[in-house]
């Protein structure tokens, strides 16, 4: 790879990092300028990279299934993987909360986020039907229902510092698993 592409490569991932930190902060209709001052790149890199604010989007989307795939990968060997999946989320709150407003910049029936949710449903499959098998996961749980735990993780950390955020997560993680029954 020429010093060129490097940059380039750099270039991107400096722009996805620093739109997870603008959405963070300001929400995902946040000025793409902004994110542009944050990656301390140049307006026309940006758009060499992302026609608009969708491609943004959907860039971070197929970021966060990477990062879900390779950590459903490391819990694969365990009888409760998927619940440890879930647990994981707690040191992935960056990327919840700055990804939870998706939907008003894509619509779910969009094809992209179709092929999206397929990739997700695939990602998950695995490991829920490993948890039914082995009696760790309610039998009708489905990767629809996984949409549902995150989304509650997602709301219930708008506006709290990281540290907090982390704090009410595990929190949160322990309500949706250990219901609320003594």
């Amino acid at each position: 790879m020429s010093l060129r592409q490097e940059r380039a490569v750099q270039n991107r991932e400096e722009l996805l990092s620093a739109a997870i930190n603008i959405f963070r902060t300001h929400g995902i209709n946040a000025p793409l300028q902004l994110i542009i001052d944050e990656a301390q790149v140049g307006r026309a890199t940006f758009y060499r990279n992302f026609s608009d604010r969708r491609e943004l989007v959907l860039a971070l989307m197929e970021q966060a299934l990477d990062r879900l795939e390779n950590r459903a990968r490391n819990h694969a060997q365990y009888e409760d993987g998927f619940i440890r999946l879930i647990q994981d989320h707690i040191h992935n709150i960056p990327y919840l909360t700055a990804l939870m407003e998706y939907w008003r910049v894509i619509g779910r029936n969009d094809p992209a986020m179709v092929l999206i949710y397929q990739r997700r449903d695939q990602i998950l499959q695995p490991l829920i039907d490993t948890a039914i098998a082995n009696g760790v996961c309610r039998s009708d749980f489905s990767p629809r229902d996984y949409s549902m735990v995150t989304s509650i993780l997602r709301a219930a950390l708008q506006g709290y510092t990281d540290s907090d955020q982390e704090i009410l997560a595990a929190r949160a993680v322990d309500l949706l698993l250990n219901g609320i029954r003594p």
